[in-house]
């Protein structure tokens, strides 16, 4: 995680950040740790989390409000109708996560922060590549840092080179709780059926998700046509 801030200039000392948590093992280590750095490495950064409630009907946030308050750590819960927003169209994933990014640009700009912290990972960038050149035309994947709206805010993802795999090990020496809200929606989801895809080559081959990721700092020019 130190490799990923240096190497991609965010976080440093004195920030402010807002980390994006979903309830999830991924969002909550990566709070965990960025709690854990900031301490370890003095960087006297100022920590805030948001969750963005999706308004489904049994979602319940108090679980993670107990978890946030028993590490002191200041938050924002912000309760949304985007479940009504989605209900009737097909692309529901796409629309959620737009909607979700909107409200954390918006309680980002109310406090005066402009890094949001996301918790995607090394399979994240993996899976991206192939949800984009399957369902846009297109090669492109998550990036460590992202300029929003003319750089006057940046998504960072501290986790980008974590795998999975280590992820779930870190979180279990954490004795993070296992996510409790599901999304009644995740079966339709366009990643799902691309990490389906990916675990079932998995199989065969242990190194697919390494190798992909890999392949995002690898590009051979020269067997790519010009435009």
């Amino acid at each position: 995680m130190r490799r990923v801030i240096k190497r991609y200039g965010f976080l440093e000392k004195n920030s402010r950040v807002l980390v994006g948590i979903s309830g999830g093992v991924d969002s909550l280590l990566l709070l965990l740790l960025l709690v854990e750095y900031n301490e370890r490495f003095t960087q006297k950064w100022e920590i805030h989390a948001c969750h963005i409630h999706p308004g489904f009907p049994r979602w319940n946030a108090d679980r993670l409000k107990k978890f946030l308050i028993k590490r002191n750590i200041p938050y924002t819960i912000v309760k949304t109708d985007i479940s009504k927003k989605i209900k009737k169209i097909s692309n529901k994933c796409y629309l959620c996560a737009r909607e979700r990014r909107r409200k954390l640009l918006e309680i980002a700009d109310k406090l005066g922060v402009f890094q949001i912290a996301l918790a995607h990972h090394k399979q994240d960038a993996a899976e991206t590549i192939f949800l984009n050149m399957i369902y846009n035309g297109e090669i492109s994947t998550l990036v460590p840092k992202q300029s929003i709206i003319q750089g006057r805010f940046f998504f960072i993802r501290p986790l980008y080179y974590l795998d999975k795999k280590m992820i779930e090990n870190i979180a279990r020496i954490y004795g993070i709780p296992r996510r409790h809200n599901i999304c009644p929606y995740y079966k339709e989801s366009k990643r799902e059926v691309v990490r389906r895809f990916l675990n079932r080559i998995q199989k065969e081959n242990p190194d697919v998700y390494k190798n992909v990721f890999r392949s995002i700092f690898h590009i051979k020019n020269s067997y790519m046509p010009h435009l």
